[in-house]
């Protein structure tokens, strides 16, 4: 595939993607960026040098968009990492089948676009993006996502609620995609549980219930964070360790 650059993604991409924020950190590399849906055309496929499965063949153009936005932003992180990019295909479960070498996440959530990714060896990631909740959609976040015990937390905390609740959905989200490689199976949202308020750009999060014989209940995880007026992004890195 032709190199592309984050400077050059906007042309390349004719508007339908911004520049994109790369952030290289202890191994792992961030990639952020908007896309635009106004702008999306089946034919920006080839200008990205991505792909198009079978298994989208009819797909929506929305989904295609989602489609192209995440695994741009994966060719980028790929080339960050000094590896030569390479096409990430769905696998059975729907997940992106990421190179032998590496391991990755990628999310996005109307308009927003994230990407993390690593040397295999390091462990498994788990990234998410989304809108911060507002009206009905925080109505079911509170009560499909968050028990009462954190929903007292939360109450407590020196956050508006609806970013506090978006946090806890986007963070719970992040650690499935980080353990699903180990657990290798589906698990809801009370498997694990905010204790304590986010704070300082750290979620923890407590598992529950027994998800594997390295992952007992108790266990906690320190879900990374950040967000804006409008959104928020987790992230989470899973040491084989």
């Amino acid at each position: 595939m032709e190199h592309l650059t984050p400077h050059t993604l906007p042309a390349v991409s004719q508007g339908f993607l911004s520049a994109p924020e790369i952030d290289i950190c202890g191994g792992k590399v961030i990639v952020r960026a908007r896309f635009d849906l106004s702008a999306f055309d089946p034919s920006l496929f080839a200008n990205l040098g991505i792909k198009r499965p079978e298994t989208l063949r009819s797909a929506i153009p929305k989904r295609l968009a989602e489609f192209l936005a995440g695994r741009t932003l994966a060719r980028l992180a790929q080339e960050a990492l000094g590896h030569r990019a390479t096409q990430i295909a769905i696998g059975a479960d729907r997940a992106p089948i990421w190179p032998a070498q590496l391991s990755g996440s990628i999310s996005h959530a109307r308009g927003y676009c994230a990407c993390i990714a690593q040397d295999a060896a390091l462990g498994h990631l788990g990234i998410d993006i989304d809108l911060v909740t507002q009206n009905q959609a925080l109505e079911a976040v509170l009560r499909l996502v968050v028990n009462a015990d954190e929903r007292a937390v939360l109450d407590a905390a020196p956050l508006p609620l609806n970013l506090g609740a978006t946090l806890v959905f986007s963070a719970k989200e992040t650690l499935f995609k980080a353990l699903f490689p180990v657990v290798q199976r589906h698990f809801g949202f009370p498997a694990a549980a905010l204790r304590t308020p986010p704070a300082n750009g750290r979620l923890r999060l407590y598992l529950t219930e027994d998800l594997h014989p390295t992952l007992p209940a108790d266990t906690y995880f320190d879900v990374t964070y950040d967000s804006d007026a409008d959104h928020v992004c987790t992230w989470l890195v899973h040491s084989r360790a």
